[in-house]
């Protein structure tokens, strides 16, 4: 038997609040407007700037909105595409 992978379930990332706040203020956008913009809930945007928990889709979803990719989000290197 196979066991799959659960890509939706939400990790804890470390400093990915810090970074994804970070990101989000030098963009000049509130928390509704990335909300919006990642198509996802302000309570699950709050989780991952909160709490550094999200999973891989809204990690995927936030990158995206913020015009950089999920490996700047979680600290693996700097910078936007």
């Amino acid at each position: 038997m196979v066991r799959m992978q659960n890509h939706n379930r939400k990790r804890s990332f470390p400093g990915l609040a810090e970074r994804l706040v970070s990101l989000r203020q030098s963009r000049g956008l509130s928390q509704q407007v990335l909300a919006t913009r990642a198509g996802i809930s302000i309570p699950r945007l709050r989780d991952a700037e909160c709490f550094g928990a999200a999973t891989t889709e809204t990690l995927n979803l936030l990158a995206h909105a913020l015009a950089t990719d999920v490996d700047t989000l979680l600290g693996r290197k700097e910078g936007t595409r």
